[in-house]
Formats: C-alpha cells, sequence, structure tokens
C-alpha cells in the first residue's frame, strides 16, 4: 500500500465514523467487507496496467453516486460507509462509426481479484456489485 494515497481507513474532512457506525446500527446491517479486504482490492484495482474499470457506490447514509473512473483519489473514504459498489466490466471501444463497437469483457480478472480478497460479489450483464453489507441491496442493479 503506498501511504501517500488515500485507503480504506482515510477519512476526508468532515467525515464522521461515529456517524456511519451509527447508521449502520440503525439499519441492522451486517458487514460482509473490512478496512484490510478493501485495500487489498484497492491497491490491486490501481496496480493494473491498462484499462480502469467505471464504478459507482452508495454509501449507508446517502443516495449512490454517479459513475467515475479515478481509483485514486474520488473512492468514498473511509470504505466503512460503503453498502455497494458496482463495477463495469464491458469496454466498448469505437475505432469508426460506421463500424459497431468492438466490446471487451475484462470481468474475469475482476472476479477472479475479488475472489482471492474474498469480498462478496455478484455478477450482472455489465457490472459486478461488491457489497459492503448485508442484506445484500439489489437497487439499480442490472440483471
Amino acid at each position: 500500500m503506498n501511504p501517500m494515497l488515500p485507503h480504506a481507513k482515510s477519512v476526508r474532512p468532515g467525515d464522521d465514523r461515529a456517524k456511519i457506525k451509527r447508521v449502520i446500527v440503525q439499519r441492522a446491517l451486517c458487514g460482509m467487507a473490512n478496512d484490510t479486504k478493501w485495500d487489498e482490492f484497492i491497491d490491486a484495482m490501481r496496480a493494473h496496467e491498462g484499462w480502469k474499470p467505471s464504478y459507482r457506490c452508495k454509501c449507508v447514509d446517502g443516495a449512490p453516486s454517479s459513475w467515475d473512473t479515478e481509483w485514486f483519489y474520488h473512492l468514498p473514504f473511509p470504505m466503512i460507509s460503503v453498502e455497494w459498489l458496482d463495477i463495469a466490466f464491458i469496454v466498448e471501444e469505437r475505432r469508426n462509426w460506421l463500424v459497431a463497437p468492438e466490446v471487451t469483457d475484462q470481468s474475469e480478472w475482476i472476479e477472479a481479484l475479488l475472489k482471492k480478497v474474498g469480498l462478496d460479489y455478484r455478477k450482472g450483464r455489465s457490472m459486478i456489485r461488491i457489497f459492503g453489507y448485508s442484506p445484500r441491496s439489489e437497487d439499480l442493479f442490472d440483471e
């Protein structure tokens, strides 16, 4: 882990871990991920050469985010707040507007990483949802 980059326990100004923990208790959520698993996953995503997948998330105390591709500073730190994190694994490359885009499925290496780290997930048609808590939320999932 690079100590110069944010990690699972990193907080932003105004973040309150105690408030997040209160929401978790109020909603009777059960943790399925921990800081070690999140850090291992994030480090591997940051280190992956070439294409970086888009992601969006939902924190326990907020609305779903929009899609983003920045894996260094835009993640929802601290990760204890993450109810779920979606990762898009379909890549469409258009070389010419007159020809259909070339579609590549990147799910194989992402699933291998998730299994290695031990994060709970579900694969959809175009995205993988990583669950930070149970009960597992299916909101906005692309079955």
